[in-house]
This record gives structure tokens, C-alpha cells and sequence, in this order.
């Protein structure tokens, strides 16, 4: 199981790929030795160990470095690796007996041809399984000499990223949102209401022994718990719902969708917007989802034959591309456009290490896509701009933007939201959602109407 969570940590954090993909690629496909799948249990430790060592990193390194001269950054990169699972399960996992993760360890070390620093390995998670938790806790913060260097390494993210948040909202809730990437997190569904009832979905799910909830803010939504597999769910085959967090159900939520409109959804993969609208024109109008990529097709179209959506088109197009032919055709237009992620860390951990990056290399493309998108509106034709982050570089600078540059015009969202989610930003067309202060994940949408003067 160790050298498994090995190869998902190792190519996560050294190869930059992606936790979700290489979780399923090695656990969710993997056998053990004698054939047999692996166990509930045994996917939920190699989660824990995986996942917890990926979005713990900072801190681990920060403990590891008060018993090695070595720093990190410096170390053959499976010999960091395995320190950081080490000291992860000695910190964090109370049921496995630190010896044995010692123990363990070492001959992951030897197993990966590193018998000569076997011993190193040893001596520095023995070091640490010595100490107290909060004792290593309190000194690897100890040479933090800023507020934002001490959430970096109690947090474990970048300190640009801490001190980035701080700046947007204050210390205080820099750290709630910190916080709550920690947070065990619910599986939410939004209920396709042109296959199935709030109701029914509600009572097959019980009826099956799981726990379900309303939701917070959506009357279509569902939280659930106690289950394995979503695809063995009473109602998944019959396109009775599909799993979709909350915050991104607002963007579909404010648009206004009527029955009859024409509908485009430029980044459409993976569909929960694009199902949602369908949804909401209940068998008139229509949907084009576009995406750029083949393989996120191929998944928007599993999708759609799921959910029995027949107004639903899907086709390939770059959303920075304009399109002649779509010119002021559309009602609405949703644009989720590629974003740095920060709002949904709790649920991707690797996204932290590079999301300041990704947030300075993604805002000419957010608003050419937004560009792209108002070219295909017609006059008074509503743009839902929307992203998955909490930097205001992406957010209401972009808006801002928009409002500046193309020939649309912000308006309030409080018509279409709860009361528990209004506030003077909806009123100005704009909702940030925050995780830890709203119990749902980070998320930014921003609603414009097209000048009815416009030229189409």
C-alpha cells in the first residue's frame, strides 16, 4: 500500500500531475498480489496517506528540517517523498505505530535502490516520532517572521498565496479559509428535476442506507454520506442527479434561464452547468456545450446520455475563438472560465503549490474568453462570468474589465439568491463565495446584460 501512495505522492509533487487521475490510475484500477481488489479500508488508508501527505507538504518539510541538515528542496526527490509520508503518518495517522512507519520506510527506501541513505531516513522520522506533536508543532513555526509566513507553515500553503488572502480579507479570515481546505467534505448533488423529484431521489437514497440532507442554499440539492461509490447509487443510471457542490450551481442559478432561451456554455466540461440550464429550460430551447479538448467531450457526452439531455448539443471550440455564425444569437451565455482553483483546494490539495502562478498567466486569457463571449449575446442578452477561485486578480478585476471594455453592464443577482447569500456585492451583480465562511466551496460569479444597442 506504501509504495502506491509512494508513486501518488511522488507524481503529484515531483511531476506535477494531478491527485484525482493518479489516485484512480493507481488505486482505483490497481490489484493487490494475489489479484483481489483492495478493500474499503485499504482505499481509505492509501487515500489518507496520499492525500494528507500532498496538502501537508509545507508543514512536513518544516517539521523534517529541525533533524536534518539537509534542507528539503535539496534531497533526492523519493528520499523527500518518503520522509514526508514518514513523518505525515507519524504526525497524523495515531492508528499505525510509529516504529512501524519507521520500519516501513526504510524498506521503501531500499525498495527504491536508496540503501545508503536508508539509515538518514531512519534517524530523522525516529527524531521526530520523539517529540511531541504540538511541541514540533510550536517549533516549526517558531521562525516565522511574519503572520503570513506562520499560516504558510501551519497551513502548509505558499506564503504568496497567505499573504495574497490576507490582503483580500484580513487575517482572521485568511486563516477560516485555511482552515477549512482541512475540512472533511460532503458529496453534494443537484437533482435533475426533468428525470426525478427532489422527493424520489431523497427516498431512493435512504432507502438504499444513505444518510441525506437537505442542502444549504439550493432547493435542488443533496448532501450525502455514508456510501462508496456514487455509480452504484439508486437513481445514477436513470440520470436522477448528478454531483455537483453548491457554489458552482450559482451561476445557472442567476442567469435567468427561461423555457424557449438559447443557451451557451463555452467551457462546458464537466456538464453540471450545462445539465443545470438544460434542466431549467424544461424541454423547450436549447444548450450548446462547447469545450476544447476531445477528452472533455468524450465526458460531456457520457453525461448527457446519463441525463436523458436531449437539448443538449456538444461540439469542440476554443472559447477564445469568435464565432461568426453565433454572433448575438445567444440569451445566455455562461462562461466558467480556466481559473488558479484556490476556492476548491479542500477537495484538489496539490492546487496551493501553484495556483499564485497559475493566477498571473490566466487573466488575459479569462477575458478574451469573456470577450469571445459577449460577441455571441444578443442585445439584452444576459453573460454569466463565473470561476472557482478567491483571488481578486480573477474576479473583480476581470469584471471590472468586462464592464470597462465590452458592451455589457452589471446587475444585481439578489432577485435570484437566498437571503443567507445576499449581500452589497450581489447587489452590485457579483457574489463571492468563501470556504469556511459559507459551507460550500470557494466560488465568484458575476452577472452582465448586453447593451440593447449594441451591434449584434
Amino acid at each position: 500500500m506504501r509504495t502506491i501512495a509512494f508513486e501518488i505522492i511522488y507524481g503529484v509533487m515531483e511531476q506535477r500531475e494531478h491527485s484525482d487521475e493518479r489516485f484512480h490510475l493507481l488505486a482505483e484500477q490497481g490489484r493487490k498480489r494475489d489479484g483481489q481488489a483492495f478493500t474499503r479500508q485499504e482505499k481509505s488508508f492509501l487515500r489518507r496517506l496520499s492525500y494528507g501527505t500532498i496538502e501537508r507538504a509545507l508543514f512536513l518539510d518544516a517539521v523534517i528540517e529541525l533533524f536534518s541538515k539537509i534542507p528539503v528542496l535539496k534531497m533526492k526527490p523519493a528520499i523527500r517523498t518518503i520522509l514526508r509520508m514518514g513523518t505525515y503518518e507519524i504526525l497524523f495517522m495515531d492508528a499505525v505505530p510509529a516504529s512501524a512507519t519507521c520500519n516501513e520506510m526504510v524498506k521503501l527506501a531500499r525498495k527504491k535502490r536508496w540503501d545508503s541513505l536508508s539509515g538518514f531516513v531512519n534517524g530523522v522520522l525516529r527524531s521526530i516520532a520523539r517529540e511531541e506533536n504540538q511541541t514540533l508543532r510550536r517549533k516549526a513555526c517558531q521562525g516565522a517572521a511574519t503572520p503570513e509566513k506562520r499560516l504558510s507553515v501551519l497551513y502548509s500553503v505558499p506564503e504568496e498565496l497567505a499573504h495574497m488572502l490576507v490582503q483580500a480579507y484580513g487575517k482572521k479570515t485568511a486563516e477560516k479559509i485555511f482552515a477549512s481546505f482541512y475540512d472533511n467534505r460532503p458529496v453534494t448533488i443537484r437533482v435533475q428535476t426533468m428525470n426525478a423529484s427532489v422527493e424520489q431521489v431523497r427516498e431512493e437514497l435512504a432507502q438504499a442506507g444513505v444518510c441525506v440532507a437537505d442542502g444549504v442554499y439550493m432547493d435542488t440539492s443533496l448532501i450525502i454520506r455514508d456510501f462508496e461509490r456514487i455509480e452504484s447509487l439508486p437513481g445514477f443510471d436513470e440520470g436522477h442527479f448528478v454531483v455537483q457542490d453548491e457554489s458552482s450551481m450559482l451561476p445557472v442559478l442567476i442567469s435567468g434561464i427561461r423555457p424557449g432561451d438559447t443557451v451557451l456554455d463555452v467551457c462546458a466540461s464537466p456538464g453540471g452547468k450545462t445539465f443545470h440550464a438544460a434542466d431549467l429550460l424544461k424541454g423547450g430551447g436549447t444548450v450548446l456545450a462547447r469545450d476544447v479538448s476531445q477528452k472533455k467531450l468524450r465526458r460531456l457526452r457520457e453525461n448527457a446520455k446519463r441525463l436523458r439531455a436531449e437539448h443538449v448539443t456538444i461540439e469542440q471550440w476554443d472559447a477564445v475563438d469568435i464565432d461568426a455564425e453565433w454572433s448575438g444569437r445567444a440569451d445566455v451565455v455562461l462562461a466558467d472560465v480556466p481559473c488558479s482553483g484556490i476556492g476548491v483546494i479542500g477537495r484538489k490539495p496539490e492546487i496551493r503549490y501553484h495556483a499564485m502562478e497559475h493566477a498571473r498567466e490566466l487573466a488575459q486569457l479569462q477575458k478574451k474568453i469573456a470577450a469571445g463571449a459577449a460577441a455571441a449575446l444578443r442585445p439584452g442578452g444576459t453573460l454569466v462570468y463565473s470561476t472557482c477561485t478567491i483571488h481578486p486578480r480573477e474576479n473583480e478585476e476581470v469584471a471590472d474589465w468586462i464592464e470597462n471594455h465590452l458592451p455589457l453592464k452589471r446587475v444585481s443577482l439578489d432577485e435570484y439568491l437566498p437571503e443567507a447569500l445576499k449581500n452589497g456585492m450581489t447587489a452590485r451583480g457579483m457574489i463571492q463565495i468563501l470556504p469556511g465562511i459559507q459551507s460550500c466551496d470557494g466560488f465568484f460569479a458575476a452577472k452582465f446584460i448586453k447593451d440593447k444597442d449594441a451591434v449584434r
